[in-house]
């Protein structure tokens, strides 16, 4: 699986570089205030990604950072849900709640489909892998893209989370699906 991935990540930088310029600054060599303020957030990220390619080998430097993104993913959203029941309609309730008001503050995040079921969202762009381009750590950025899927595992047990589309994939969108499985 990660020789499957690493090969469709070499063939999806080179298309992410002739997408950004030669600073791998933003859409369509954009340096916008969306990429510059994901740049600022994640250079902390950029530089244990760093550290993990100067240091291991491309599968270990893989396998850990998946680990890295889950353990963050798991914290953030165990304090999001703060001391809401495993499994009960109010984390879930919490957690579609949290996206709602993110999706309002991002002009590239769209909730699709909201019910006491089904948590469909949207995004239009992919600020995190801009910036993984731009630091020369974009085979680590799938990663990130992975911890979804576990970090639902680990905070949401009893939903089911679904992906069809993913930009560092190529696509024009990513779509996250979580379904609450009663």
């Amino acid at each position: 699986m990660v020789s499957d991935i690493k090969d469709a990540i070499k063939t999806t930088l080179l298309k992410f570089y002739n997408m950004f310029n030669h600073k791998g600054a933003g859409i369509g060599g954009q340096c916008d205030f969306i990429f510059k303020a994901s740049e600022s957030r994640h250079l902390i990220t950029v530089g244990f990604l760093k550290a993990l390619l100067e240091n291991l080998d491309d599968e270990k430097a893989f396998d850990l950072a998946v680990k890295g993104f889950t353990n963050y993913m798991t914290e953030y959203y165990n304090l999001v849900l703060g001391s809401t029941k495993e499994r009960s309609q109010e984390r879930f309730d919490v957690f579609r709640q949290h996206y709602r008001q993110a999706s309002l503050k991002s002009p590239y995040c769209q909730i699709i489909k909201s019910t006491p079921e089904i948590l469909e969202v949207r995004y239009d762009r992919c600020p995190f892998a801009e910036v993984a381009v731009k630091y020369n750590v974009f085979k680590l950025a799938y990663a990130f893209c992975l911890s979804d899927y576990e970090f639902t595992k680990n905070v949401l047990p009893g939903v089911d989370f679904q992906r069809k589309h993913e930009i560092i994939k190529e696509d024009r969108f990513c779509d996250h699906k979580w379904v609450f499985i009663k």
